[in-house]
């Protein structure tokens, strides 16, 4: 997606909003295409997301906890983005939210019907329950606010045990539970409207997910050469394309020119890695790229990467990674963002 193509998102800016999902939604969202280049590769890429902070006017003033915030746009100016993340709004669960931020929900209501998809956080979704979006609709927001939810609006059909929900034409509403769900609620948007390897790296960069396991799931092999050795940097060039070749070692050694004893050490004085470990982390990074975005057997993935025994690929990716093929398709595989899975 070219610069000029980026996908603009708005996030909309409140005294009552908490500045860790303003400002968390932000910083994610500006990372497809710039941030995950910048760790694997030479060339830096360009950013496919244009967040833009929204607010009823352009006058800087202080969110939940006094953090400062300088709106980038008015209401009145904000009237072409594609997407609106509506964060938490602090709105007391005793209390009677009607009538609340009526400046904000009249623009989200004009900006639903000329088209955008609008995403809430948390109690962001009572502003879409306040626009009438939400009637005869499935809806959910942080659990606590159930009672208000069938109080006030009663013809919402409030999901507390849901994490993810969709409403409105085309799915153009997606709303998502407690107040940490900001991070699931970027990948998704990230995975809709960007593409899934974007999601999954944004998960990966920023180690968003199950840490039970530490930080080596999350982990990338970066592709680009960190030395000055032209020989061995000709090497991985080539075994970047041919990871999968079952003399990928041997076929590097020759390349090089040099003795194997030769190109062994200078391979390791390089990279930091044998040759041989080097080509198995390329092929399991490879690996990853499949299991995070395709639907293939873990069996034909192994082959894919270059391993006809499926065993020793297992062992050899939990070794590198700490958890399994399998686990690591069910943290990063962001298929699911892109429908029904996702909202339940």
């Amino acid at each position: 997606m070219p610069v000029s193509e980026q996908l603009q998102v708005d996030i909309l800016a409140a005294p009552e909003t908490a500045s860790s999902i303003l400002y968390g939604l932000y910083d994610v969202m500006s990372l497809p295409g710039s941030a995950w280049p910048r760790v694997v590769r030479t060339d830096p890429g360009s950013p496919l997301v244009n967040p833009r902070i929204v607010a009823r006017d352009g006058n800087p003033f202080s969110c939940r906890g006094g953090v400062p915030v300088a709106p980038q746009a008015t209401l009145d100016e904000a009237d072409d983005a594609t997407v609106i993340c509506v964060p938490n709004m602090t709105i007391p669960i005793e209390g009677d939210p009607r009538g609340k931020f009526p400046d904000e929900v009249a623009w989200l209501r004009a900006r639903y019907e000329a088209g955008a998809t609008i995403a809430t956080t948390c109690s962001g979704s009572i502003l879409l329950a306040e626009a009438g979006l939400l009637e005869d609709a499935d809806a959910t927001a942080h659990w606590a606010y159930r009672d208000m939810y069938r109080r006030y609006y009663p013809r919402t059909r409030f999901r507390p045990e849901r994490t993810l929900c969709f409403a409105g034409e085309g799915d153009r509403l997606i709303l998502t539970g407690g107040m940490a769900s900001w991070q699931d609620l970027a990948l998704y948007l990230i995975g809709r409207f960007v593409g899934p390897e974007h999601a999954a790296q944004a998960a990966r960069f920023y180690i968003i997910g199950d840490r039970t396991h530490g930080q080596l799931p999350f982990a990338a092999l970066p592709k680009r050469p960190l030395h000055d050795d032209e020989t061995i940097q000709a090497c991985q060039f080539w075994v970047a394309d041919s990871y999968a070749d079952s003399d990928a070692v041997a076929k590097m050694q020759s390349m090089s020119g040099l003795p194997a004893r030769t190109f062994g050490r200078r391979f390791k004085a390089a990279t930091g890695f044998t040759p041989l470990e080097y080509v198995q982390a390329v092929r399991i990074e490879e690996a990853k790229q499949m299991l995070e975005t395709g639907a293939a057997s873990i069996d034909a993935v192994a082959a894919e990467a270059g391993y006809q025994d499926a065993r020793a690929f297992r062992r050899l990716f939990r070794r590198r990674t700490g958890v399994s093929p399998a686990d690591y398709r069910r943290r990063f595989r962001y298929a699911r963002m892109h429908g029904r899975e996702g909202d339940s």
